[in-house]
């Protein structure tokens, strides 16, 4: 007995061993056990990814680096390089330079820091927040004048108003002073916190603030008056508040943007500026008159205290915690009326402190202990927000934990997530097509440390840009690194086709000798040449001779794409019998060459006509392509196609001819 099953769609992605007996659902059909260095579409079908390309190596190949995608529009975006205590930036794969330099600016963060960097921006300006530094603030003033500052904020945020019975007593309402209390109450640490006193002269309140700018003991402090906001008198008061953000009580580790308001997070309190004032959070007027426009602080009141991991903005602002998941909404109607601020509790399932992608409505995070991604946005038949699992289907994805995560839009939506061992993962998302489909990147020799994604320099699409640690030539170097498309949409030939790894390209007259490879000396590396598949060379002396001269040649480390399908079947009465596949009919796009068959035995497919020319490449081809298969008898037979070569490879569909018998 003899049948022809069909896989025709992709849009699943791979799924888990575990789901191999659930052939009753609706995702097995569109699944795959591997789907390694293809990408599938919304639409189903699967293209090979595409390779990358060396931009640079990072400053000190010994010190881990992480990436920044700065974006001031879609035509304008920068890649930041953070570095050990430095900052560098590339303009679209090319190198900021000045004076014929790199051009670069120190930081404070040392490599150690790196991971804990949080970014949040508007316009040219790049809030950077860290739980053991002040905020900062990276502005771009032109293409090599960036410029890092401590961003000072302005009366607040605070801690709760004092409870006890320890005073503070200003020498002067205003100018340089000392802040003297009744009891120990002040650390050297305190430099630079923010203390806000409030004095009453019937019927006048009044609310000052100062910044403490020496360390006397604990009962004395030296200060700043604030311009603007002096003290009504130099008199003690039990009425004071201490700032939020100090070297005693730590710093925020998250920030964003929410309805006009600069919004800060620490520990499980939200501080949110005045409206349209990001450095002012005076949570009163200075006479303790309170409107909707100025700041506030809360908690977050839950069965745990849980430090606060991420912020996004929507039509309320989501709060990831280690223990639950909030929003935040606030309302004031009237301007002349006190703002309410409403914090509610949807989910217990937590977060790790990664910083979440905004794709579309939902906002996609990292649960706590960083196995599962979580979907979180409102609900309206449930009148909620939910927060749907997309690994629940290909938990095995995200072995490892994840560290990073980044978006890339076009030209298929991906959400990339970098994983603690090196590997990463994507995942197709489109959540209005009930498309969220997983895939693995692999690359040889390479262990990715950090990813970001940026548009082109035309706005048509985004690129992946990755720093890559390998071994080249018995040394250890980290290479910032950028995905290609593969196949340009409008190819009609293979000549542009970019299909390896740490690649570069060369086009100009034919030349028999590829320069430029040192970053790759010792390397095996493919060579696509005019379109045509040379043999493999060795660079040596940062050079390759190749087999045939060629105008167009694209050299790199090859990789292999694989698609295996989840085991053949034809329903719950036919999983009893013995299978084998016999022959294979694959519909491809714009494809040439792949290997069908058992791993380590695939035979390679040949796309070369009988009048085609000899050295020259064959054309694309786009079609059905019927190969028979050598596979043996048994339950879970699948059908297994690679692409090792460096060319492209789009499936639409495979149609295996299974022969079965029932024993």
């Amino acid at each position: 007995m003899s049948d022809t099953l069909g896989f025709v769609r992709f849009n699943t992605g791979e799924i888990s061993a575990l789901m191999s007996g659930r052939i009753d659902t609706e995702e097995y059909g569109g699944a795959c056990r591997i789907l390694q260095n293809f990408i599938p579409s919304v639409q189903g079908p699967v293209s090979r990814r595409g390779g990358t390309r060396f931009v640079s190596a990072v400053k000190n190949s010994n010190k881990k680096a992480r990436l920044y995608a700065f974006q001031f529009s879609v035509t304008q975006a920068y890649l930041l390089e953070f570095g050990d205590k430095s900052v560098r930036f590339f303009n679209h794969g090319r190198a900021v330079a000045k004076n014929g330099v790199p051009y670069e600016i120190e930081t404070p963060y040392a490599e150690s820091d790196l991971d804990g960097l949080y970014f949040s921006q508007s316009g040219d300006v790049v809030f950077i927040a860290h739980k053991n530094f002040p905020l900062k603030t990276l502005t771009r003033y032109s293409e090599t004048d960036w410029r890092l500052a401590d961003f000072t904020m302005i009366d607040g945020p605070y801690l709760p108003v004092n409870a006890g019975n320890i005073s503070i007593t200003p020498s002067a309402v205003s100018g340089s002073m000392t802040l003297t209390a009744s009891a120990a109450l002040f650390k050297a640490t305190d430099v630079g916190r923010q203390v806000r006193l409030m004095h009453a002269n019937k019927p006048d309140v009044q609310w000052g603030c100062a910044t403490i700018a020496e360390y006397v003991s604990p009962t004395v402090v030296k200060a700043v008056g604030t311009d603007g906001y002096p003290f009504l008198a130099a008199s003690a008061t039990k009425f004071w508040r201490l700032g939020v953000f100090s070297q005693t009580t730590g710093y925020a580790n998250a920030v964003t943007f929410f309805e006009q308001r600069l919004v800060l997070g620490k520990g499980n309190g939200v501080y949110g500026s005045k409206v349209g004032q990001y450095e002012v959070f005076s949570p009163t007027a200075v006479d303790a008159s309170v409107t909707a426009e100025y700041g506030y602080g809360c908690e977050l009141s839950s069965d745990q205290i849980n430090d606060i991991c991420w912020l996004s903005s929507g039509r309320a602002l989501a709060i990831g915690t280690v223990g639950a998941d909030f929003t935040l909404t606030a309302t004031g109607g009237d301007s002349s009326l006190p703002l309410n601020v409403k914090v509610q509790r949807h989910s217990t399932f937590g977060s790790e402190a990664v910083q979440p992608v905004k794709v579309s409505h939902a906002t996609l995070f990292v649960q706590h202990y960083g196995r599962k991604v979580r979907a979180f946005q409102y609900d309206s038949n449930s009148d909620d927000y939910v927060a749907r699992d997309v690994t629940t289907l290909a938990a095995h994805m995200t072995f490892g934990g994840i560290k990073e995560m980044t978006l890339q839009q076009e030209p298929v939506p991906v959400v990339w997530c970098l994983l603690k061992n090196g590997k990463l993962a994507g995942l197709t998302y489109e959540a209005e097509e009930s498309v969220s489909a997983w895939h693995t990147f692999q690359t040889e020799n390479g262990i990715v440390e950090s990813i970001a994604a940026l548009p082109t320099a035309n706005g048509e699409k985004d690129e992946l840009y990755l720093i890559v640690r390998r071994v080249i030539n018995g040394q250890t170097v980290r290479y910032i690194e950028v995905m290609e498309t593969g196949l340009p949409e409008d190819a009609q030939d293979s000549k542009e086709a970019f299909f390896v790894d740490c690649g570069a390209s060369y086009h100009g007259d034919k030349a028999s000798v590829i320069s430029g490879l040192e970053y790759l000396e010792g390397q095996t590396v493919a060579v696509l040449a005019d379109g045509a598949v040379q043999n493999e060379k060795t660079v040596k002396d940062g050079k390759i001779a190749l087999d045939t001269a060629a105008s167009v040649v694209h050299v790199g480390l090859p990789f292999a794409s694989v698609l295996q399908t989840m085991p053949l079947s034809n329903g719950v009465e036919g999983e009893a019998a013995k299978k084998r596949v016999v022959a294979v009919l694959v519909r491809l796009y714009k494809s040439i060459g792949f290997e069908i068959g058992i791993e380590k035995a695939g035979e390679r497919q040949s796309f070369r006509q009988t009048n085609d020319v000899m050295g020259k490449a064959p054309a694309l081809f786009t079609g059905d392509k019927k190969v028979a298969y050598s596979g043996g008898w048994g339950n879970g037979v699948s059908v297994r196609i690679e692409q090792k070569q460096p060319l492209p490879l789009t499936i639409l569909g495979v149609f295996p001819a299974v022969a079965a018998s029932k024993i």
